[in-house]
């Protein structure tokens, strides 16, 4: 009569590899959705590798010297970044009014809310980073530094971006 036989069909194995290779592309796609969630709610980076040598506040001739590096023509530019958050962009015009040459110099921005707390910094390093050669008395650079914005923060719940200097190595 009837033979009852349960034949199980193995899928080619052309269709398993193509099975294989769309679930690892999957996998990856997942992975890397999942790094850029966590990148997009931790908090800003605010950069810790310092300029060696530099004077900081409290030091008397950071102190002294800040007032002989004027800072004029402020500009903020505001901007998505990657992840379609806001980055804020700060530049000004410094000028070294003292007698002394600028080796090295560290820039810092911070995002404002409305109540003056602040709700990102960053850190730059002008000098050496954009511009390699000491600035001296007398000379003027261009300065910047970029401050990523948390998430959900808009332009209207900004109040201020400020610069500031931070850090100061003398030849």
């Amino acid at each position: 009569m009837f033979e009852s036989q349960t034949e199980v069909q193995e899928a080619p194995p052309n269709r398993m590899r193509a099975i294989a290779i769309i679930g690892g592309i999957g996998l990856v796609v997942l992975i890397a959705l999942v790094w850029l969630i966590t990148q997009a709610m931790r908090p800003p980076h605010v950069s810790t590798e310092g300029l060696d040598g530099a004077r900081r506040a409290g030091d008397a001739e950071f102190d002294s010297y800040r007032e002989m590096l004027v800072m004029e023509d402020k500009e903020i530019i505001v901007y998505p970044n990657l992840l379609g958050m806001l980055q804020f962009g700060v530049r000004a015009k410094l000028t070294n009014q003292g007698d002394r040459t600028v080796s090295g110099m560290e820039m810092r921005g911070r995002i404002l809310d409305l109540g003056d707390k602040v709700l990102a910094e960053n850190i730059s390093q002008p000098i050496p980073r954009l511009r390699r050669e000491p600035l001296a008395p007398g000379q003027s650079m261009r300065i910047s530094v970029k401050i990523d914005a948390p998430s959900k923060v808009t332009e209207d719940d900004v109040k201020d971006v400020t610069l500031e200097l931070h850090g100061l190595r003398f030849q």
